[in-house]
Parts: C-alpha cells; structure tokens; sequence
C-alpha cells in the first residue's frame, strides 16, 4: 500500500505531460484550420469584389487565398491523423467524436478550396475575354479571335466541371460521417458554417456549370458544344 502514493504520482505525471502534448498538437490544428477559414473568407470577398467590377486582379488574388486556405486545411487534416498523441484521443470516449469531427472538418476544408480554385482558374479567363472585348464593336477579325479564345475557355471549363465536381462530391462524403448533433459548441457552429458553404457551393456550382452559355451571350454566337 505504501507503493502506492508513488506510483499515483507517475501516473497523475504522465497524463499531465500527455495532457500537455495534446494541447500543443491540438492548438497547431486550430490554428491551421483557423487560418483557412480565413483565407477562405478573404477568397470570397475577393470573389464578390470581381462580381461588382469584372477586375482579373481580384480574381487572382482570391486564386492566391484559395491556396493557402487549401495548404491550411491540408496541413490540419495530415496533423489531426497522423500525429499520436492526437491520435490518443481517439480512444478517448466523448472526445473520439470531437477529434474525428475536426479531421473531417480540415478535409472538407481543403475540398471546398480546391474546388474555389478550379472555378477561378475559368473566372480569371472569363473576365480577361469580357475585358478585352467589352464595349467594343467587333469586327470580323476580332469576333473570330474572340471565338477561338472562347473555345480555349471552354476546354479549360470541360476539365474543371470534373474537378470542381470530384471536390464537392469528397466534401460531401466527408460531411457525411459527422453527426452535428454530438459535437460539442464550436464544432456544432464550425458545421453549421459548413453546411452553409456547401450548399452555396452547390448553387454556385450548377450556376458555373452554365459557363459555355455565358461566353456564348457575350459574344453573340452560339459556341460548338
């Protein structure tokens, strides 16, 4: 019995050092996944700034903070699953849930980045044609250029549907395997926000996939499918 009070004290030690890492480890996925929330934020109000003004540069800007929401997240997502002391918690009940619930977070973090970026690599060549050819009156020779830069847009549209399509898709599984409803305050409001963006994602989404109409209207001529 007297083994005892030193062998509590190893123990309470332990945990404490554990205690400790954890913290550590979990403040670094916080603040990454903080720091892609923010870009993202910044990303769409440089998005909504290009709607207003047709301005390429706020278009690569939003381009550049897409990146680094996306190196954010990723980075959350590879701490949060591989680091062991976080993968302590998993076998931790009640805090299992939270942990997991943070992982898919960063990953659909990173998903709906990626797919931002897909979409803005088309905006930015969108609004490059319409500055190029608005208020113009186009002759011949420029509506045929006008044409054959349209056709580019549209490949490059064709091979970003795809992948913006495979993003959101991801996202939405990832989504999928969270029970909002177990997950503690700021996780419950973490995808409450979620779940936001990804629906504005979806109407966003099915609005961009009508890119070829829009090139067409803008220059008066229906484009080959």
């Amino acid at each position: 019995m007297r083994r005892a009070g030193p062998v509590a004290a190893i123990v309470v030690l332990a945990l404490l050092v554990l205690g400790g890492d954890m913290a550590l480890a979990g403040a670094a996925v916080y603040r990454d996944l903080d720091g892609g929330r923010q870009a993202l934020v910044a990303a769409q109000a440089s998005m909504t700034a290009a709607a207003h003004t047709g301005d390429p540069a706020e278009l690569q800007s939003a381009a550049a903070q897409l990146k680094v929401a996306e190196q954010h997240f990723s980075a959350a997502h590879e701490r949060s699953a591989t680091d062991p002391v976080l993968g302590l918690a998993g076998g931790i009940p009640g805090a299992d849930r939270q942990w997991q619930a943070s992982t898919q977070l960063a990953a659909i973090g990173a998903d709906i980045s990626r797919a931002g970026e897909g979409a803005v690599i088309v905006a930015i060549q969108v609004a490059g044609l319409k500055q190029k050819y608005a208020g113009r009156t186009l002759t011949a020779d420029d509506l045929q250029a006008a044409l054959q830069e349209a056709q580019a847009i549209a490949l490059t549209y064709s091979v970003s549907i795809q992948a913006i399509g495979q993003e959101l898709r991801a996202a939405h599984a990832a989504r999928a395997q969270v029970d909002r409803g177990q997950l503690l305050g700021p996780l419950r409001d973490a995808y409450d926000a979620v779940d936001r963006a990804l629906a504005e994602a979806e109407t966003s989404f099915r609005r961009y996939q009508q890119v070829r109409q829009v090139l067409s209207d803008f220059l008066g001529v229906q484009l080959p499918a």
